[in-house]
């Protein structure tokens, strides 16, 4: 009696475990069938895109690795346009990384499927040249290398010139300067220019001194600094001593603005 009690329960164990499974493995099939028609399905999938704010990067470059990054494919099957795999971040950071003359990406979707991209350029300042190995680039305000350039002789171009010899060399799209120091830069130069019509024609990085920098002006003298130097009160400092003890700088020479609480100038 228990022996045939035994098997019967077996039975029904037995039967019930192959209605899990089968259940399962429907609820599997379904479920996966319904993730890669997802995934795959051309009807989810951006379209056009629509660009705007570029002026000298070229659309049709823009464009064409817009459209191959969206070409390829995650996990090689599934396409990167796909609404579901689709991410942001990661195609601004393509397009930025592929165009250094670009300062930022910004891309939005829309229930019609398309994508709206929308560029900044970064504006070239003026010119960075490496001694060393002869290069020269146009550089941003930012200090990032936008794009190559010749090396034009005098001073046709307001110019920074490397001569630190253990820098390292500096590849088109990377920040040759410091974004801080580059806006110091920028409100020195701004500031002789606008306060006093004084133009700055060249700045020399390390001529002397690795971590020392100097603004050569159209009179013939330069301010000279370093990356110590407190770049608030080195500011104020030089707008002191020029508006009070400099109003005759036909023979100056140099005006020293590393220290904080002093400032020094030579003249001829």
């Amino acid at each position: 009696m228990r022996s045939v009690l035994t098997q019967h329960r077996t039975k029904q164990k037995r039967a019930k475990m192959q209605k899990f499974f089968l259940r399962f493995g429907i609820f599997f099939v379904l479920v996966t069938g319904s993730i890669l028609f997802l995934l795959l399905s051309p009807r989810l999938r951006f379209g056009p895109i629509s660009l705007s704010g570029n002026a000298s990067v070229s659309s049709e470059e823009i464009m064409n690795i817009a459209n191959s990054f969206l070409s390829e494919r995650v996990a090689w099957f599934f396409p990167r346009s796909n609404i579901l795999l689709f991410r942001p971040h990661l195609f601004e950071a393509h397009i930025l990384k592929t165009f250094p003359q670009l300062s930022t990406a910004s891309v939005s979707r829309s229930f019609s499927r398309e994508l709206a991209l929308s560029v900044l350029e970064r504006s070239p300042w003026g010119l960075y040249c490496k001694i060393s190995v002869r290069d020269c680039f146009y550089i941003a305000e930012d200090g990032v290398l936008v794009t190559e350039a010749p090396q034009l002789s005098g001073n046709v171009l307001f110019r920074i010139t490397d001569q630190r010899v253990i820098s390292a060399f500096f590849m088109l799209g990377e920040r040759a300067i410091k974004e801080s120091e580059a806006v110091f830069l920028r409100q020195v130069v701004d500031m002789l220019a606008d306060r006093y019509t004084i133009i700055v024609r060249e700045v020399r990085l390390g001529r002397v001194f690795q971590d020392q920098t100097e603004l050569l002006t159209d009179d013939g003298w330069y301010v000279l600094f370093d990356e110590r130097t407190n770049k608030e009160q080195a500011l104020e400092n030089l707008r002191l001593v020029l508006d009070q003890h400099l109003t005759d700088r036909a023979k100056l020479e140099y005006i020293d603005i590393r220290f904080e609480g002093k400032v020094f100038y030579k003249k001829r």
